[in-house]
């Protein structure tokens, strides 16, 4: 399965959690760089707008899948916050245990269920080609919910994860 993260926007260069926004100019350069590179063509994505975005600049043709159990970690209040916008002892709370729910929305956990869950109810070829959020991408190429930090993921970037 090929996973392409969306562009950049600007929540991700501000780095603020949540939200739906648009690429920004840098984010549609780096998608169109990409492009070039592609070999296989984008046939779903997740419903946010720069994920949506990011396939139709990779050429998605109309036959495109949103999906919205592709969808990225719902972060209840601290949708547009800044790290530093938000109680110290929550955020710590949040990074060491992957059950926890300090601002209301999914936990880690339950988001890498559910996208474990999407990914297990995939039937036919996995030779699948996906624009995603980033947290998503996280998702996917994770084993399980306690390695969901550990994988590093930028915008606009191709992984390659083996079908489990």
């Amino acid at each position: 399965m090929q996973i392409i993260t969306a562009g950049r926007t600007g929540p991700n260069r501000s780095v603020r959690f949540g939200g739906d926004a648009v690429l920004d100019d840098r984010g549609r350069s780096s998608v169109l760089g990409l492009a070039a590179s592609m070999t296989r063509a984008v046939d779903t994505c997740g419903p946010e707008t720069a994920t949506r975005e990011t396939a139709a600049l990779l050429g998605a043709a109309g036959t495109i899948v949103v999906d919205d159990a592709l969808r990225t970690l719902d972060v209840g209040g601290w949708a547009g916050s800044s790290p530093e916008e938000i109680d110290p002892v929550e955020l710590g709370a949040w990074f060491a245990d992957p059950c926890a729910r300090p601002h209301g929305g999914e936990s880690v956990v339950d988001f890498v269920d559910r996208v474990h869950s999407w990914r297990r109810g995939q039937a036919g070829p996995h030779d699948r080609c996906l624009v995603v959020a980033m947290p998503v991408a996280q998702a996917l190429l994770c084993t399980d919910a306690s390695r969901f930090f550990a994988h590093d993921v930028r915008p606009a970037t191709l992984y390659t994860c083996a079908d489990v």
